[in-house]
């Protein structure tokens, strides 16, 4: 059975779910690329999240793969190990067509995740 739990949270500065070190690193300090970031996860995490849901119904095993292949580069800015685990696990599962009873734990982690995720993701962009 696939979990997740305390030690899995991100404990970056005053945030449970997320972590942007590597988004800090990735915009140099520079305040309006770091927005430009916030947007893009903003707008493109919860697209995603929901196109991998609708692939994983229609058995597109092939396609949910490559969704979750992007999704690599957008959860690494979010800095979630438990999104990014899961994530891992549905690409490779998908590319070896075995495990695919595991996917709907996977994509049910991912979206218990994604609001308390853009709730701090919406949190930093206000600051």
């Amino acid at each position: 059975m696939l979990t997740t739990n305390a030690t899995d949270k991100m404990n970056g500065p005053g945030y449970t779910y997320i972590n942007l070190d590597y988004m800090n690193m990735m915009s140099d300090g520079d305040p309006s690329m770091k927005q430009v970031m916030l947007e893009m996860l903003l707008e493109e995490l919860p697209l995603e999240l929901s196109k991998m849901r609708v692939l994983f119904d229609e058995n597109k095993w092939t396609e949910l793969g490559s969704t979750s292949h992007k999704m690599k580069s957008t959860l690494a800015f979010v800095g979630n190990d438990a999104m990014t685990n899961a994530n891992s696990k549905i690409e490779h599962i998908c590319k070896e067509e075995q495990g695919i009873g595991d996917i709907a734990e996977l994509i049910g982690i991912l979206e218990g995740l994604i609001d308390p995720v853009v709730a701090e993701l919406k949190q930093e962009q206000t600051q």
